[in-house]
């Protein structure tokens, strides 16, 4: 396997002998992924006054590829909230020093996220210039897809003009940036290629993670590499 199953110890409640159980975190991890390039990440997990919270939204942190050693993406942030709409912090794990957050996009209304894919650029061998994870989409239960450079795909199942308000800004800003990027280098921020879409079993929700990232280099970086969520 390519990650074992995390298991963490609570305790569900106290009688003459005391009841421990056993909670199970299901692992999805993405078909194209690098595991075996850079540092794992601390697991982070979801929680608020010792109750679970769900991953809504998403932050993504990326480094406009415009250096001579290019490493795309380099952190992920999830955040959390529960099921009467309380935010209750945000998850991470390690994170690359190079780029910037592209800013955080949510799942509509009283949705969580249950599944992922990465695009990801292949290893170019000896010569070639190695970036690793290149984008990350979340997929929520109601059908949304939530992209970590783009935002939410659609403004289908977006109900709030606020939220309307914010995407078209923020598509807006994502166009012109880009137009930028062709113009200067003569370059997209579109490398590699999406893996298969993965998911948590059905009625779980996503409710941690853990990254890896390579960095600290002196030839070549490839930035994030891989990512790991947990499913509840």
């Amino acid at each position: 396997m390519r990650h074992n199953i995390a298991l963490l110890l609570a305790v569900l409640g106290a009688g003459c002998c005391g009841l421990v159980a056993a909670q199970y975190y299901e692992p999805i991890q993405s078909d194209n992924g690098m595991p075996w390039r850079g540092k794992y990440g601390d697991m982070d997990i979801c929680h608020h006054d010792k109750n679970f919270t769900y991953t809504y939204a998403l932050d993504f942190k990326f480094d406009d590829l415009n250096d001579l050693d290019n490493v795309g993406g380099n952190a992920v942030k999830l955040y959390c909230r529960d099921h009467a709409g309380s935010i209750s912090g945000y998850v991470t794990s390690i994170e690359g020093k190079r780029g910037d957050w592209q800013g955080i996009h949510s799942c509509p209304p009283h949705a969580f996220f249950n599944g992922f894919r990465l695009r990801v650029f292949p290893e170019q061998g000896t010569w070639g210039d190695d970036f690793g994870v290149d984008n990350i989409q979340m997929s929520c239960e109601d059908g949304t897809i939530v992209d970590g450079i783009e935002g939410v795909l659609t403004e289908e199942g977006v109900t709030d003009e606020v939220e309307k308000s914010v995407l078209r800004q923020w598509v807006d800003k994502v166009e012109r940036k880009m137009e930028v990027i062709r113009y200067n280098i003569g370059k997209t921020r579109i490398h590699g290629e999406w893996g298969s879409w993965v998911y948590c079993s059905p009625g779980m929700y996503v409710v941690g993670l853990r990254t890896v990232v390579e960095e600290g280099h002196i030839d070549d970086d490839a930035g994030l590499t891989d990512v790991i969520l947990y499913c509840f």
